[in-house]
C-alpha cells in the first residue's frame, strides 16, 4: 500500500468539512431538479439554456478542482498519479470551454451552439482532453498483456469508434452531404471512445481508480456522446431539453467521481480494490447490435437515403471488424486448446512415469493390470527385487545407485517384448506385466531377466558393480490387481530365502 503525506502538509486547507461531505447530495438534487425543468420544460428555451451551461461550467470547474487536490495527495511518481494528472488537464480544458459556452449562450441563447452544446470550444476541448486521457490509458502498464490481447483490444476500439461514428454521422447529416459535418461527428466518437477505454481499463483489474470512475466515467462518456449525437436533430425539432439533461448529468457524475477520489486519498484509503479481470468486453458487440437496430429502424421508416447509406456503410465495416476479432479469438482458442492438450499429456506422463528411469510407475502398473484382468486371458506378473543394491549406495553414493537403477531398467526393457509393461514400483523394486503370456513364458522371461541383471554394471565414475535379481511371479485371468501383485511379492520373498538370483512362481 502506498503511503501519503499528512493532509495538513500535502493539502493545506484540505480538511473535509461537514458542508462538502454533502456535496454529492447537493449535486444530485440540483441535477434532478434542473433535469425535470429541462424535460417538462419550465420556462423559456433561452433561460433553460443559460441555466444548463452555467451549471455545467460550475460542475466542470469543481470536478477539476477536486481532481487536482487528489493529485496533490498522491505519491509521485506513480502510474496512478500520471492518469489523474491527465484527468486534471482534461478537466481544465472542459472548464474553460464550458465557461466560453456560458458566454456565447448569454450572447445568443437560441443559437444552435446554445441549444446543442456542440460549439467549436466545447468540441475542441472534448477532443483534446479526451485524446490526453486516452493517450495515458493506451500507455498505462497492464499486466500479462500479450500481442494478441493488444490486437483484440484495438479491434474492439475500432468497432466502437466505427459504430458511434456512423451513428453520429447519420444524426448530424442533412439531406445532402457536407464535408464540414464530419467534424461534428468527432466529438461523440471521442466521448464514446473515452467511455470504452476507461471501462476496459477498469475491468482489466489494474486500473488507477475505483468503481466511481470505472463505472460512472463510462456512463458519463456515453451520456455526453448521446447528447452530441442527438443534439442537432432535437434542436431542429425544437426540443433541446434532453440534450441539456444529458450534458448536466454527465458533468454531475464526473464531479462526484472526482470528489470521491479526493475523499479516498484525504482519508488515507489509498488501496484500490481490484476488479475481476475479464478477457473480453461486451461493448463492441453492443455497439454492433445498436448500429444494426438503428439501420433496420431507418430503413423501415425513412428508406434508403443518403443518411441510411452512411449508416449501412458503418454497419458493414463494424461487422467486418467483429469478424476479424472473432477469427483472432478462434485462432487464440485453438492455440489454447493445443496447449491444454499438450499440458494434459505432460501431466499424464508425470503422473504415470518414474522420473529416474522413465519406466511406468506403480499407479500406471496397477491401472494396466486392472485392465488386463478382464477375463479374456491370463495376465502374468513378475516382481523383481535387486539383491546387493544397498551396499552400492553405501559404498559409492546415491549417484552410483541411480546409475544402477537406470541400467537395470534398460536391461529389463530389452528382456521383454514390446507389448509388455516394465515398471519401477519404488526403490530397487521393479515389476513386469505380461499380457496373455503363453504357457511356460514366465520361467523363460525370468531366466532372461536374471541373466541380464547379473551382468556387471558400469558406474559413472569408473569401475563396475554386480547386483542380482530375485523374482516372484503370479498369473491370473480375473481378480484384484493388488491381490495378484501381493501373490507375486510373496513368491519373490520365497525366492530370496532360497538364495540370491532365484525365481519362484506363486501357487
Amino acid at each position: 500500500m502506498n503511503t501519503i503525506a499528512p493532509a495538513d502538509a500535502a493539502d493545506p486547507g484540505g480538511q473535509v468539512t461537514p458542508g462538502n461531505r454533502f456535496l454529492p447530495v447537493v449535486v444530485v438534487s440540483l441535477t434532478a431538479l434542473l433535469s425535470v425543468a429541462f424535460l417538462v420544460p419550465w420556462g423559456g428555451t433561452a433561460m433553460l439554456a443559460v441555466l444548463c451551461w452555467l451549471a455545467v461550467a460550475v460542475f466542470a470547474t469543481a470536478m477539476t478542482w477536486y481532481a487536482y487536490r487528489a493529485v496533490r495527495l498522491m505519491p509521485d511518481p506513480t502510474s496512478e498519479r500520471r492518469f489523474w494528472r491527465a484527468f486534471v488537464a482534461a478537466g481544465a480544458m472542459f472548464s474553460v470551454a464550458d465557461w466560453i459556452q456560458v458566454a456565447t449562450t448569454l450572447a445568443d441563447p437560441t443559437s444552435s451552439s446554445a441549444l446543442t452544446g456542440t460549439g467549436i470550444p466545447r468540441t475542441v476541448a472534448l477532443a483534446a482532453g479526451g485524446a490526453v486521457v486516452i493517450g495515458v490509458i493506451a500507455t498505462y502498464p497492464l499486466p500479462h498483456r500479450s500481442a494478441r490481447e493488444r490486437l483484440c483490444y484495438h479491434l474492439d476500439l475500432a468497432t466502437v469508434v466505427t459504430a458511434v461514428g456512423a451513428a453520429g454521422l447519420y444524426w448530424t447529416m442533412t439531406g445532402s452531404f457536407a464535408a464540414g459535418q464530419v467534424v461534428g461527428v468527432a466529438a461523440p466518437v471521442v466521448a464514446m471512445l473515452l467511455a470504452f477505454v476507461v471501462g476496459r481499463l477498469y475491468l482489466s483489474g489494474a486500473a488507477p481508480f475505483r468503481w466511481h470512475i470505472g463505472v460512472m466515467g463510462p456512463v458519463a462518456g456515453t451520456l455526453e456522446s448521446l447528447a452530441r449525437t442527438l443534439g442537432p436533430e432535437l434542436a431542429r425539432a425544437g426540443r433541446p431539453g434532453p440534450v441539456f439533461a444529458l450534458s448536466l448529468t454527465c458533468h454531475a457524475m464526473l464531479l462526484i467521481a472526482a470528489w470521491l477520489q479526493y475523499r479516498r486519498f484525504r482519508s488515507g484509503r489509498v488501496a484500490a480494490p481490484v476488479a475481476r479481470r475479464r478477457p473480453y468486453s461486451p461493448m463492441p458487440y453492443l455497439a454492433l447490435a445498436g448500429i444494426h437496430v438503428l439501420l433496420i429502424a431507418v430503413l423501415l421508416t425513412r428508406g434508403l437515403d443518403l443518411r441510411a447509406w452512411a449508416l449501412q456503410a458503418g454497419a458493414v465495416l463494424c461487422t467486418g471488424i467483429v469478424v476479424v476479432r472473432q477469427l483472432t479469438a478462434f485462432i487464440d482458442n485453438a492455440r489454447l486448446l493445443a496447449e491444454r492438450d499438450s499440458l494434459t499429456r505432460r501431466l499424464h506422463a508425470m503422473a504415470f512415469t518414474d522420473s529416474l528411469t522413465g519406466l511406468a510407475n506403480r499407479a500406471c502398473f496397477l491401472d494396466r493390470l486392472e485392465t488386463s484382468l478382464d477375463g479374456s486371458g491370463p495376465a502374468g506378473v513378475l516382481l523383481i527385487d535387486l539383491d546387493d543394491f544397498k551396499p552400492v549406495n553405501d559404498r559409492y553414493g546415491h549417484a552410483a545407485g541411480d546409475a544402477v537403477l537406470v541400467e537395470t531398467a534398460a536391461r529389463l526393457r530389452a528382456a521383454v517384448g514390446p507389448d509388455d509393461l516394465v515398471a519401477r514400483l519404488g526403490g530397487d523394486e521393479f515389476a513386469i506385466l505380461l499380457d496373455r503370456p503363453p504357457s511356460g513364458a514366465l520361467p523363460a522371461v525370468a531366466d532372461r531377466i536374471i541373466a541380464a541383471v547379473d551382468a556387471p554394471c558400469p558406474l559413472p565414475g569408473g569401475g563396475v558393480v554386480t547386483v542380482r535379481a530375485s523374482i516372484g511371479a503370479a498369473a491370473a485371468a480375473t481378480g484384484d490387481a493388488s491381490h495378484l501383485l501381493n501373490l507375486a511379492d510373496q513368491a519373490m520373498y520365497r525366492a530370496k530365502n532360497r538364495g540370491k538370483g532365484a525365481f519362484e512362481i506363486a501357487a
